[in-house]
């Protein structure tokens, strides 16, 4: 076997074993808690934004939040929603209706259900998580909320692209003369 055959075949591997392993992927884990006060039911967010994902072309992020409450919800809505919503008044001087609450046409994920949690895919852009406590559920007199986080990180289609114009280099490379 001659050089560039061996060059051009450990090149085809490299790019099988990146797509598996892009396939697979990792997964970030962590817990955090945070206090809640009562919202009757309107969002509130946090100060800061949610890391931006820049590399959306490459690799795909999917959040996965659980939290230990049944009297929460959660929310993500882009950063127009929640200057909306912070500029609506004050808690408890909302707008009516549906307007910065779970059921807000504007949100782009959100869970009611601590035990199934929220999943989102994340997308480009500038988000913000928000939160509030459910209408007419039982009030605890605990305050804190424990939230457990999985972010899972797998090659998106840009990657395996790049992946695919490896193992062809690779290939061609292999039958050169």
């Amino acid at each position: 076997m001659e050089r560039q055959e061996r060059i051009g075949y450990s090149m085809m591997g490299a790019a099988l074993l990146l797509v598996l392993a892009g396939t697979v992927g990792f997964t970030v884990e962590g817990t955090t808690s945070i206090d809640v006060v009562t919202t009757g039911g309107k969002t509130v967010f946090a100060n800061e934004a949610l890391p931006e994902h820049a590399l959306g072309a490459i690799v795909t992020a999917e959040l996965t939040l659980n939290w230990d409450r049944e009297d929460i919800y959660v929310v993500i809505v882009e950063e127009d929603e929640k200057s909306r919503c912070e500029s609506s008044g004050t808690l408890g001087g909302f707008e009516s209706g549906n307007s910065c609450t779970a059921n807000d046409a504007d949100v782009i994920a959100v869970s009611v259900d601590g035990t199934e949690g929220l999943q989102w895919t994340v997308a480009p852009g500038v988000h913000y998580a928000g939160l509030g406590t459910v209408p007419g559920a039982p009030s605890f007199t605990n305050s804190e909320v424990m939230f457990d986080y999985d972010v899972h990180l797998h090659a998106s289609f840009g990657l395996y692209f790049i992946f695919f114009l490896l193992g062809i280099a690779g290939f061609a490379y292999s039958r050169m003369k």
